[in-house]
């Protein structure tokens, strides 16, 4: 996965019950949608040690709930948190009221930069 200044990250979550295991990866409970900024593509830019993490706490997201049994949850006081650890992986937590949780499978990421190297490239050339 690519990680663009000012994108969408969309990252599907599924309710973590004893079931998680054998749940269908394409058929997630929720989606979670974040804009990447500046200061968030920032946090996740680092590539902790092997055997640490880094958490990131949301503060504006966006919810989807794609089963109708979790319409209600997306009005109801819930909290997230990106996790990334080494390779660079990312994940998130979501918990909400009810002590229900939400959690996303690992997936791989890695930050894109413009260095601005296009306008160099051109100017070599004309």
């Amino acid at each position: 996965m690519e990680l663009e200044q000012n994108s969408d990250l969309t990252l599907p979550l599924f309710y973590f019950d004893e079931h998680l295991n054998s749940r269908d990866i394409e058929s997630p409970d929720l989606l979670l949608h974040v804009t990447l900024d500046e200061n968030l593509l920032t946090q996740l830019c680092q590539n902790p040690a092997v055997d640490s993490s880094v958490a990131i706490a949301l503060t504006d997201y966006r919810l989807e709930a794609l089963a109708e049994q979790y319409q209600s949850l997306i009005k109801g006081e819930h909290h997230a948190q990106l996790t990334l650890v080494r390779g660079p992986l990312l994940s998130v937590m979501l918990s909400a009221e009810g002590d229900s949780s939400f959690v996303s499978p690992q997936v791989d990421m890695m930050p894109t930069f413009d260095l601005g190297d296009d306008l160099e490239d051109s100017e070599e050339e004309g």
